[in-house]
């Protein structure tokens, strides 16, 4: 079996799963978004404590791989911004979750395992940069948006701000702090604590991937979805691996190993919660359709890209 598709083959199979068991009534549809809560709020913080917390701050920041990869990213994100305010007049809760559908790979359960294969040396590297530039830039920034949109505030520069200002309280935000902390303390955990956290790490990826089938089944006009999940998803295993390329010869000093490696992840699918986050604006059905897509889709372009780089 090709080493991509023993990677995204797992993935199909539980969202078709979620699909399934709410489409024929095995499953309540409405217990889906308690599912994803579970996630956001437990399981992938745990994830992202011990991936980040395990490495040395020598593999979380390489100075200009990290800048290559920030410049890249947040480049694709400004554009989008500005692209899908002017153009075309989007609403600042559908444009914050945008640019992260753009920007935000699915770095821990489809980066991960395709460079322990191709580039293994350098794996946990491009994890730890992917995860610090995206949970200390992209999500924040992007909730921040969508927040501006949803909020009561007078203007939406004013929901902004109160945007920002609840991020100290989001558990993803308080995971990654911890996890820093963590690696630079140089401290280990005595095993009574550290295991329960272990235990919830491997929970995230399948149960999310489970209430992604799940929000699907319960779509009932899919019809129009399909413009803006085409455009996110060109954007997404298109545009970031572009722009990404583009930051690369920009910052002198990043190894060709790197350089190989920020492209690969960068043309991943979005992240698997992508559609946890859709929940909190009402938009689920939407940003699950274009997870199911662009995940579908990246076996056949990461396939290309893979042939192309001479991997």
């Amino acid at each position: 079996m090709p080493p991509i598709l023993s990677i995204t083959l797992p993935i199909y199979l539980l969202i078709a799963l979620g699909f399934f068991a709410v489409r024929s009534g095995y499953f309540a549809g409405p217990d889906v978004r308690a599912i994803g809560s579970f996630v956001v709020k437990f399981a992938l913080p745990a994830l992202i404590f011990v991936a980040v917390g395990s490495a040395s701050p020598s593999e979380v920041l390489q100075g200009p791989f990290f800048l290559a990869y920030l410049g890249g990213s947040v480049a694709l994100f400004v554009a989008c911004l500005v692209v899908g305010r002017l153009v075309f007049k989007m609403r600042f809760g559908a444009l914050g979750l945008t640019a992260m559908g753009l920007t935000v790979s699915n770095s821990a359960f489809v980066g991960f395992p395709l460079m322990s294969i191709l580039l293994p040396d350098r794996a946990v590297t491009v994890l730890a940069t992917a995860m610090l530039v995206e949970l200390t830039v992209l999500i924040p920034v992007a909730l921040a948006i969508s927040d501006a949109g949803e909020s009561s505030a007078e203007t939406p520069m004013q929901g902004f701000l109160q945007g920002l200002a609840n991020l100290p309280r989001n558990p993803i935000i308080l995971s990654l702090v911890a996890a820093l902390a963590y690696s630079a303390s140089g401290i280990t955990l005595p095993e009574p604590i550290l295991r329960p956290i272990e235990m919830l790490r491997p929970i995230a990826s399948p149960v999310a991937l489970f209430a992604v089938g799940g929000t699907v089944a319960m779509a009932t006009n899919v019809r129009e979805m399909v413009a803006p999940a085409t455009g996110i998803l060109i954007g997404k295993l298109v545009l970031h691996p572009l722009f990404m390329l583009a930051a690369l010869a920009l910052v002198p000093g990043v190894p060709p190993e790197l350089r190989l490696a920020a492209t690969i992840n960068a043309a991943c699918p979005m992240l698997s919660i992508y559609p946890i986050f859709g929940m909190r604006y009402g938009r689920e059905l939407l940003t699950s359709a274009v997870l199911l897509v662009t995940t579908a889709t990246s076996f056949v372009t990461i396939t290309l890209l893979l042939s192309w780089l001479g991997l």
